[in-house]
């Protein structure tokens, strides 16, 4: 009975055969289901990147920025450390038959390219792990949005689909590799964090609101300092200013005295 009733509701069938004019296929048949705006999963998920209601970025998408600069700085000094270590060798057994001005030369020689190496190596691992962090945090914290629950199931998907991208350029056993290891180095961080959140009595919302809350005081501090500070170098810069104007209009009426006495004597 209830797929016969399925049928007579379906839109097509009422275009050929309607049945009465007293359905209305805009409103829901059961009473008790409403517009879940917010409720869907989807929508909390596209809330995540737009604006909240004082126009700046939600509590998700701070975390997810802040995760990634955080994985993209440690990434770039680790990077760097690990490729200056061998550079004093590697700088004296390249240059042993190089004839430098002074020894201030091969000094400067020796650091620009330690800078260089350690630009280098600390850019290009940087990037990669900034690029794991965001692409993990993103797919965990969209999970866990579109989901409604903070799960360890989250943390293994995120892993799983991160490890997959990164190797798959390496074919098919490296991907299946990826999404392994992906998947465990997932899982062991979903397991710390949700250890520390239970252990410390405090749920993922409520972290992510004091982290919002204290960007926000810290802004906030910023913006007024600079306030003060302006407020204080204005007075300043505008007797500046002044004294300038002054100093301007003075010399140019000499300049007009000095030409004026030289086309007399002319």
């Amino acid at each position: 009975m209830m797929r016969i009733g399925l049928l007579a509701r379906s839109p097509i069938l009422m275009s050929i055969f309607p049945f009465g004019n007293d359905t209305n296929f805009d409103k829901p048949v059961n009473n008790v289901i409403e517009p879940l705006e917010d409720k869907l999963g989807w929508d909390r998920v596209k809330n995540i990147f737009h604006l909240n209601k004082d126009g700046m970025f939600t509590k998700e998408l701070t975390s997810i920025i802040n995760i990634t600069i955080s994985g993209a700085v440690i990434g770039a000094v680790l990077g760097g450390t690990s490729a200056t270590k061998n550079t004093v060798d590697n700088f004296i057994s390249n240059n042993e038959a190089t004839k430098f001005t002074s020894h201030f030369d091969a000094k400067w020689h020796l650091q620009q390219a330690v800078t260089v190496n350690f630009i280098r190596r600390g850019a290009r691992m940087g990037a990669k792990l900034g690029l794991f962090c965001c692409m993990f945090s993103t797919v965990t914290t969209c999970t866990t949005a579109y989901r409604g629950k903070l799960a360890i199931e989250n943390y293994m998907l995120g892993g799983s689909i991160t490890g997959l991208l990164f190797k798959m350029n390496l074919g098919l056993r490296g991907a299946l590799v990826g999404i392994a290891l992906g998947s465990t180095l997932g899982g062991i961080c979903g397991g710390t964090s949700l250890l520390i959140l239970k252990l410390s009595g405090a749920t993922i919302d409520e972290v992510l609101e004091a982290q919002q809350k204290w960007i926000n005081s810290r802004d906030e501090i910023l913006h007024n300092k600079i306030k003060e500070c302006m407020s204080t170098e204005l007075p300043e810069i505008k007797q500046l200013y002044e004294e300038n104007k002054k100093v301007c209009l003075i010399q140019g009426r000499r300049t007009e005295e000095g030409e004026n006495i030289e086309d007399h004597k002319t």
